[in-house]
């Protein structure tokens, strides 16, 4: 990708960086980038913003801060928070790893919201979809729970298991809150 063909993603992504200052990144007389020049030029080469900070590329050492190198995966985990279990963080990391746990262990039945009506299911496919319906209830309802307790908003789920979230309406009402 040439230096003016990422100026032209970048215009097209709603955020147009110049070609001269593409370049200047390239050269090293610019140094510097905003935190939207960076998500913007992760957009256009389609990789994680985090990857064009610490590059993931094979080097030994990346400069982290001032005066501060580590190896890599190490910058890019402190990056990312990977490295850390902070409060927010650790509650969207157990939702992502017990959704990801589900979908691929229940790969068919999560699928089943692509192949039409629930009448057009093949032989077999409730039955599917009824266990990853229990799946889901004892184990990713119950982190979406804590997730509103700790006054966070749960990723949406798929439309056709949104209907598990109306046990949380259902005990909203019973509170009083809409």
């Amino acid at each position: 990708m040439t230096a003016q063909d990422l100026a032209d993603a970048c215009e097209e992504l709603g955020h147009p960086i110049p070609r001269n200052v593409i370049a200047n990144w390239e050269s090293g007389r610019r140094l510097t980038l905003t935190v939207p020049e960076l998500l913007v030029l992760a957009r256009a080469v389609d990789t994680p913003p985090a990857a064009l900070v610490f590059p993931l590329d094979g080097s030994t050492s990346v400069d982290c801060l001032p005066h501060e190198s580590r190896d890599p995966w190490t910058a890019f985990s402190w990056f990312t928070g990977e490295d850390l279990d902070f409060g927010d963080a650790a509650v969207f990391r157990e939702y992502a790893g017990v959704e990801h746990r589900l979908r691929t262990g229940h790969h068919d039945a999560w699928q089943l919201q692509f192949s039409g009506a629930r009448e057009d299911w093949p032989h077999g496919a409730e039955a599917k979809f009824d266990r990853l319906v229990k799946a889901i209830r004892s184990e990713l309802v119950p982190i979406r729970h804590r997730m509103r307790e700790l006054g966070l908003t749960p990723p949406p789920l798929p439309s056709h298991l949104a209907f598990l979230d109306t046990d949380h309406k259902d005990d909203q009402m019973k509170e009083g809150t809409p």
